[in-house]
């Protein structure tokens, strides 16, 4: 039975095709490499031109951020009740994140490329991406937009700005607002402590009369003037003691014995029979000398005399409800020596002695009283001390939540740091070239390319022959 024999396979054909090539001759294989190259050219280059003969006008507005680099601070102490800050770092300080590049995904958003593209009117598509260039080691921010026209050109990057910063503004705000939020959850909490505490002071206060730590010092002070005012007063009456000491000794009298010589010195009776007496005395003494004890002069006299001294033994008896012979007899009739006047005195000394004395004992017992409501009001005031510090306390930290909340507010560009415009969006006086010359350069290329490899086709069979022949 005979077989046909086998087509020979693709990959065979392949491989002779490679390797043998075509059979056509030599001139003819050039024509048709040369015609091939330069319909290749004919093709890139018209393309090339019509891409330059069709493309529309290019302009270009260029504008330039810049973010500071410096942070920011604030700080508040309000005397004695609280103290807030607040502080922002600066931008650059994490290695890990550059906030150029939160700034340059929020450029490209299509929330901020629609509120600019509305801002003039255009449809979101109409106004483009911008581009944008990050120069390292620097806080630049390079923004290039493209138009069909210069004044378009520029209207665009202004409303790309002008949207930016708007942006920037509402998430600032939110970023405030949400920090608020947060911070007013913990001063309700403050702010009830700080009631709480009130009400406890408030309370107390109306259970022990004890209004304030300045009422408990005030009660301690009041003490110590007590005894201070006894002390001058000891010491007044000390020398008024001694002051009645002399004059006692000097009269030989006693303040009451003083007292009842000038009530009999103030009775006019009681002095004309002195007066009476005292002549009777004299006139007997006198007829005494001259005559005997028998004489009727002396018996007379002395009879007169001792009527004149019974009565005023009864006018004594009458004016002091006693009768002392001796005391009656001190009192001179003509005071020649000033006795009554230094009764007198005795009498002012005791009077003022007998008045310190019960101010003494009056002090005395008003210091009592008031040791003893001290004593009861110590632990009083250490409580009362207490829940004033617990009050200061809460109020300090209300008072500087609620500061921390209005500081922070202030500060604004934590979050997201203050932009600068550092060159305003330009006004292109010219066309960009930078599209013909990349379509030039592409051209330029594709030919070569092109070219290089109908090269390689040309010289592909003896190349291919030799690695067939080897393996």
């Amino acid at each position: 039975m005979m077989t046909t024999p086998a087509a020979p396979s693709s990959l065979a054909k392949l491989k002779h095709f490679l390797v043998t090539g075509s059979k056509m001759p030599l001139n003819r294989r050039r024509w048709v490499y040369i015609k091939t190259a330069l319909g290749a050219l004919a093709l890139i280059w018209g393309l090339v031109g019509l891409f330059l003969l069709l493309a529309p006008p290019r302009y270009v507005s260029k504008w330039t951020l810049i973010l500071p680099g410096a942070g920011a601070g604030a700080q508040v102490s309000l005397d004695s009740i609280g103290h807030a800050s607040s502080s922002s770092s600066s931008p650059y300080l994490s290695s890990a994140i550059d906030p150029r590049e939160n700034y340059k995904a929020l450029a490209s958003s299509e929330v901020l490329l629609a509120a600019a593209a509305s801002s003039l009117s255009l449809a979101p598509g109409e106004l483009g991406k911008p581009k944008l260039k990050l120069p390292n080691q620097t806080g630049l921010m390079e923004f290039s937009l493209v138009s069909r026209d210069a004044e378009s050109a520029q209207q665009k990057a202004w409303a790309h700005y002008h949207a930016l910063q708007r942006l920037l503004e509402t998430l600032r705000e939110d970023e405030i607002s949400q920090r608020e939020n947060g911070i007013k959850l913990g001063i309700e909490g403050f702010a009830q402590k700080v009631s709480l505490s009130q009400q406890k002071i408030l309370a107390f206060q109306s259970e022990i009369g004890l209004v304030s730590l300045d009422q408990f010092k005030e009660l301690a002070l009041t003490i110590e003037r007590l005894r201070h005012k006894r002390v001058t007063m000891v010491a007044k009456q000390q020398g008024m003691l001694a002051s009645r000491g002399q004059l006692q000794a000097h009269l030989a009298l006693s303040p009451e014995q003083a007292a009842d010589l000038l009530k009999l010195k103030n009775d006019q009776l009681f002095q004309q029979l002195l007066v009476l007496y005292t002549d009777a005395t004299t006139m007997l003494a006198k007829f005494d000398g001259q005559y005997g004890n028998k004489h009727p002069q002396v018996v007379t006299q002395r009879h007169q005399q001792q009527t004149l001294f019974a009565s005023l033994q009864r006018r004594c008896q009458h004016l002091l409800g006693y009768r002392d012979d001796e005391l009656m007899l001190k009192l001179s009739a003509d005071d020649l020596d000033s006795r009554a006047q230094l009764m007198q005195q005795l009498l002012n000394l005791s009077t003022e002695v007998q008045g310190l004395t019960q101010e003494i004992a009056t002090l005395d017992e008003q210091i009592a009283n008031w040791n003893d409501r001290l004593a009861h009001s110590n632990d009083d005031a250490a409580k009362l001390e207490d829940l004033h510090r617990e009050h200061q306390l809460a109020t300090a930290v209300f008072t500087s939540a609620l500061a921390k909340m209005d500081v922070g507010k202030a500060d604004i560009y934590s979050a997201y740091p203050l932009v600068q415009l550092l060159a305003a969006p330009s006004l292109p006086l010219k066309q960009d070239p930078m599209h013909k010359l990349l379509a030039l350069i592409g051209g330029a290329l594709s030919s070569l390319m092109a070219i290089g490899g109908l090269a390689v086709l040309w010289i592909r069979k003896p190349i291919m022959q030799r690695i067939v022949t080897k393996s």
